[in-house]
């Protein structure tokens, strides 16, 4: 019994939380606009066949902003990625943008290889930075929005977030959508937010300040060597819902397991403190509902008096199926572009919702053992240690 009203009030709280966040949405929807628009160099790393690759590059050009350029970086010159986009901008010859290989740079991945190119490569023409994944697909006011706080210049970054929007209805593409949607409860924390390095923005003099390419020097994972150079130099992070970029997913079952065990271990190493917190978290809303099926079948063999713990402890998945649609709902306000794709996806998303905390738990426990994770047809080995984890 205790344990069920625990499990109700932790959800009820989670409801309260999704209605400051909404305070929070609307606050960032509203807000005054500067008339700050600084030179931008936007950079979007490439690298094979990203579905969508081509709509998403036209719209990185497509930008209503004043003065920017786009720098697109691919592997190799034989890289997937080099000829389509070659193609794209060779279709807009009225856009400043380049097409760049990157720089072979065995101590770090190959996505901040190919960002620490970018940054060599346009030094001293921007006085604001943006990167951009290429498997976002933007709004035309996007960069304007995520631009414009950094009028403030204790703003060390400004990020948006990914929502990823499933082509069908198999199941572990609405999985990821789920699992990747219940992040952004952290966002609006300064505790736990981060830059999110496939849709964030940075000033130039911010970046030298922190010394940003000796962060990158080694390092696999770019937003959390950002995030952490960031925090050392004293600068906020500022989440911009509006700036969300949508992704298009389908995934198989193995794929989605990569991900997010992936996900999770990156995790564990440069955030150990949120990882320990979502295991306790989601391991004590699994004993909840083990514990309330244990008082179903109690209720059918001893007696109907065991069916009111049984309901308040199943109580928590029903009302988790109930904030997962409030969440679309929110986001749809901030994101009224996508309107009619989180209509397309909102009750299967919110039903599936009712197995995450089984899911996320599964692969938080199996990532503790992971030292080593393959990301992009590359291998890195993990190690946990006060700076940005290297090869």
């Amino acid at each position: 019994m205790i344990v069920g009203i625990l499990a109700i009030l932790s959800v009820l709280y989670s409801f309260y939380l999704g209605r400051i966040f909404d305070r929070n949405v609307i606050s960032s929807i509203t807000r005054p606009r500067s008339d700050f628009k600084p030179r931008v160099a936007l950079i979007m790393p490439c690298k094979g066949m990203e579905r969508g690759l081509e709509k998403n590059i036209e719209a990185v050009l497509k930008q209503d902003y004043p003065s920017y350029e786009v720098v697109v970086i691919t592997d190799t010159a034989q890289d997937p990625a080099f000829s389509i986009a070659k193609s794209v901008l060779e279709r807009n010859p009225k856009a400043k943008a380049e097409l760049h290989v990157s720089k072979h740079i065995p101590s770090c991945s190959g996505k901040v290889a190919a960002l620490l190119t970018a940054l060599d490569g346009t030094n001293g023409r921007a006085e604001v930075y943006a990167f951009i994944d290429s498997d976002a697909l933007v709004a035309p006011n996007w960069l304007a929005e995520l631009v414009d706080p950094l009028a403030d210049e204790t703003i060390g970054a400004t990020t948006g977030f990914r929502w990823y929007f499933p082509l069908t209805k198999d199941f572990w593409s609405h999985v990821q959508s789920a699992w990747n949607a219940a992040g952004t409860n952290l966002f609006f924390d300064d505790r736990y937010n981060f830059p999110w390095g496939g849709a964030t923005a940075v000033r130039a003099q911010t970046l030298d300040k922190i010394n940003i390419r000796k962060a990158w020097s080694n390092a696999v994972s770019d937003d959390m060597a950002l995030n952490l150079a960031l925090r050392q130099n004293g600068y906020r992070i500022v989440f911009l819902p509006q700036c969300t970029v949508a992704t298009y997913c389908q995934n198989t079952r193995s794929q989605f397991f990569e991900w997010a065990i992936r996900q999770s271990a990156l995790t564990r190493v440069f955030n150990e403190g949120l990882w320990k917190y979502a295991l306790a978290a989601y391991g004590f809303f699994d004993l909840v509902f083990v514990l309330g099926v244990i008082s179903v079948g109690l209720g059918v063999y001893l007696g109907l008096d065991w069916f009111i713990p049984a309901a308040m402890l199943l109580a928590p998945s029903v009302l988790g199926i109930l904030r997962s649609s409030q969440r679309c709902a929110t986001f749809e306000r901030a994101l009224p572009h996508l309107n009619g794709e989180f209509r397309k996806t909102s009750l299967l998303g919110a039903m599936v919702s009712f197995t995450m905390h089984w899911i996320m738990t599964y692969c938080i426990v199996k990532s503790a053992r992971v030292r080593q994770i393959e990301w992009r047809g590359r291998k890195y080995t993990l190690k946990k240690l006060s700076t940005p984890a290297s090869l």
